[in-house]
């Protein structure tokens, strides 16, 4: 039976995978993706999320408590910078880019002198199965699902809530929907600090897989943005879904089929090689080809 061993760790891998850049990129796709701000502190908003988990953990909180800390903290630091600094960049992308990797300087360097170097760890739940000789953990499928429960969750909220229907009119036309009545700048507060407490928790979902060190952020902060970028600006939050299959499926092929650092590097390929067909990104080819079927 070790065929069938072999076949679930491909699809183990899959979900894996997709998991992780789903969580990377759940806050981002707000920030960037709605709201058009280049947050290169969205790694750093993911470390508060993993030292507020573990330190919640430890002093004997439920890790499901920890989490839900971790996600209100770092909401409330990106209220903090969306009001004072963020807000004065809106609309400007290379601005935005250069002030919000300053805030990521600030943020992780004040952590290192503050903690220091040494890295914190949270025990990994929920124990292991097996499958034709093969060892699985059982909280990486629990990542896969919370990932898509948040999407889902984000999703729910902008389709079918009336901050959701203020927040999209927003973001495409600020001025027509302050002239009807909407407070656009409590509007960009809000959605800024979904978006940072989005990436709080899945810092702190992620600190019970790897070491949470000053910067922890940065292993994620290519992966979202690369994933980000490549769904699109069409639908964000589909585009988000579509990236994410995508990129989940080149890598796990990639890193089958030769190691993992290759399948590390054929994400960006791969996105490199989708922008090159699709410009505009997944989201946007599939709206224009709906558009075209439905004109016939």
């Amino acid at each position: 039976m070790e065929w069938s061993g072999q076949v679930f760790s491909w699809i183990y891998q899959y979900f894996d995978n997709m998991a992780f850049l789903l969580l990377a990129a759940s806050g981002l796709i707000l920030i960037y993706g709605m709201m058009g701000v280049i947050n290169m502190a969205h790694g750093e908003l993911m470390m508060i999320g993993a030292y507020v988990a573990s330190a919640a953990f430890y002093v004997g909180a439920p890790a499901p408590v920890a989490i839900v800390a971790a996600g209100l903290v770092a909401g409330l630091v990106g209220i903090a910078m969306e009001r004072l600094v963020i807000r004065h960049f809106y609309n400007q992308l290379l601005s935005s880019l250069v002030v919000t990797w300053g805030l990521s300087l600030i943020l992780s360097q004040g952590v290192l002198l503050a903690l220091g170097p040494s890295t914190m760890n949270m025990p990994t739940p929920f124990g292991s199965f097996s499958v034709g000789g093969f060892s699985f953990g059982v909280y990486r499928m629990v990542l896969f699902a919370t990932a898509i429960g948040l999407i889902a969750g984000v999703w729910a909220l902008f389709r079918f809530s009336s901050f959701g229907v203020a927040a999209r009119a927003a973001m495409e036309n600020p001025r027509m929907a302050s002239a009807l009545g909407v407070d656009t700048k409590r509007v960009y507060t809000a959605t800024f600090a979904i978006g940072s407490a989005l990436g709080g928790i899945a810092g702190a979902l992620f600190a019970q897989t790897a070491a949470i060190s000053p910067f922890f952020g940065q292993n994620y902060t290519p992966m979202a943005f690369i994933t980000v970028v490549m769904g699109g600006g069409a639908s964000a939050i589909l585009g988000l879904v579509y990236a994410a299959l995508y990129l989940a499926g080149v890598q796990t092929i990639a890193s089958n089929v030769f190691n993992q650092y290759v399948g590390y590097v054929s994400i960006m390929a791969a996105a490199f090689i989708g922008l090159l067909v699709m410009p505009s990104g997944i989201s946007d080819f599939v709206q224009k080809r709906r558009a075209r079927r439905m004109a016939r």
